[in-house]
């Protein structure tokens, strides 16, 4: 996958839909030394601008968070395209997005005021806000889904990405599952590995894990495993060069099996170690201990090989 060093844009403008991280990427962004402006109303980002381009700012690297707070989405528009007009390519746009159940969790969990919530039920302003900002999402340069990310991982993300000299990557949340269980929601992509052959009918490998050698030894002495396997690495690697090139920096790829223990465990494991390089890791899986609930990262993960 072609990849593109981050050319420390003077200006990054942070939007989204409330409650979807904004204020998080911006004190993230401000520890990796960019200065942060956020809620400048509209009416000073004309001048606001100019002072940039004039090099009248502390320091070239700025990111600017602007939000339904700020006043008309037209007028916030318009005044974006000026700036792009001033700028040109030192402009980028980083929309945050999140699902409508997931921002009004959120907001109830937190118990913060949505800022269009004056007159009507929190439904309803996040709903308004999605179809005010969708003009917006439409002219980002970047677009992070947010729903499976807490405050560290999105800090993380934000570091891994922006700070000088890095590259850019898509953060890519890979899931083992049981179905007896549930299908993960949210998901971009989920895999069916349950026609493979299953560990936990011989006695020796049931009580170990996917994360163990020997399950993997067992899975890839079998020509329909090792076929599958092929597959699969060849279409997620596909997934995420096309995810790159359409400016969309998160996916969740979720892989089940029947009981979530043994064969989705170890493909997630595998995924992990051979996608590395081409995106940020976050592993969960999900139904290892029996509806138990473990997150980690991949550098937390067994070393485990095809052999």
């Amino acid at each position: 996958m072609e990849q593109t060093t981050i050319n420390d844009p003077q200006i990054l403008i942070v939007t989204g839909y409330s409650g979807a991280g904004k204020s998080t990427v911006l004190r993230a962004l401000e520890d990796i030394g960019f200065f942060c402006v956020d809620n400048l109303p509209i009416a000073l980002l004309d001048s606001f601008y100019q002072l940039i381009a004039q090099s009248k700012v502390n320091g070239h690297r700025v990111a600017l968070g602007v939000d339904v707070r700020g006043g008309s989405i037209d007028a916030l528009i318009d005044e974006i395209k000026k700036c792009k007009i001033v700028l040109g390519k030192n402009v980028s746009i980083f929309f945050l997005t999140s699902s409508s159940r997931v921002l009004l969790r959120r907001f109830q969990e937190t118990r913060r005021k949505h800022p269009l919530a004056e007159e009507s039920t929190l439904t309803d302003a996040i709903e308004r806000e999605q179809q005010l900002m969708k003009p917006l999402s439409e002219m980002a340069d970047l677009i992070l889904d947010t729903d499976q990310l807490n405050i560290h991982q999105l800090r993380s993300f934000v570091r891994d990405s922006f700070a000088q000299g890095t590259i850019q990557k898509v953060l890519v949340n890979l899931v083992s599952f049981g179905f007896k269980y549930g299908v993960p929601e949210e998901s971009n992509f989920v895999y069916d590995v349950r026609s493979l052959p299953n560990p936990y009918f011989i006695p020796q490998l049931k009580v170990l894990k996917g994360t163990d050698q020997e399950i993997i030894d067992f899975l890839f002495s079998h020509k329909e495993v090792v076929e599958y396997w092929e597959k699969l690495i060849d279409f997620v690697r596909y997934s995420i060069e096309r995810a790159y090139q359409e400016g969309r920096f998160f996916m969740r790829i979720s892989i089940g099996c029947t009981g979530g223990r043994h064969r989705s465990v170890a493909f997630v494991q595998l995924l992990a170690q051979k996608l590395s390089d081409k995106a940020h890791i976050i592993i969960e899986h999900r139904d290892i201990g029996n509806d138990s609930y473990i997150n980690t990262d991949v550098s937390d993960s067994k070393n485990i090989t095809i052999r």
